[in-house]
């Protein structure tokens, strides 16, 4: 008899549990972030850094906590197929509980690999907006890059793959 207690016990136990699983856990930042992304904005001390045309060919990674920054040059290589260059690598560690919430690029590879460059974000829907400073400077503290700050200005737009 006791043991069809504890046994009746176990299974009303199982029943409650499975049949409420816990929420998920909210998605942080760096899960948000991940994917695709396009440029709508770029300027370094206040002037665009690149023209429209030049912008459509850049593309944003967030693959885990790593960054890609590509380019598809308009030419073709022999085979017919879109050349693509890699301009860089950078592990990437964002801070929400900052304000304004900041990110920080460790380049991987190349010459800069090992500097990090500091910055600040913000995610709106599918934008993402970033300001940082150049390699191994103090992030800034305002979404702005005034002449004479080095200061990059990015708005980035989620993209399908």
């Amino acid at each position: 008899m006791v043991r069809i207690g504890v046994l009746m016990s176990a299974l009303t136990f199982a029943t409650v549990v499975l049949a409420n699983p816990p929420a998920p856990a909210p998605a942080n930042d760096l899960d948000k972030v991940q994917g695709y992304w396009k440029p709508l904005q770029c300027e370094t001390e206040g002037k665009a850094m690149m023209p429209t045309e030049i912008m459509k060919q850049v593309t944003a990674v967030f693959d885990k906590s790593e960054y890609f920054l590509y380019f598809k040059d308009s030419k073709l290589d022999k085979d017919g197929k879109p050349i693509i260059f890699r301009l860089a690598l950078a592990n990437i560690t964002l801070d929400a509980a900052t304000a304004p919430k900041a990110i920080t690029f460790e380049f991987a590879d190349g010459p800069q690999k090992g500097k990090k460059c500091h910055g600040i974000y913000e995610l709106a829907g599918n934008q993402l907006k970033m300001c940082y400073g150049p390699v191994d400077k103090p992030k800034p503290t305002k979404f702005e890059s005034p002449a004479g700050s080095n200061y990059f200005l990015e708005t980035w737009a989620r993209q399908a793959k």
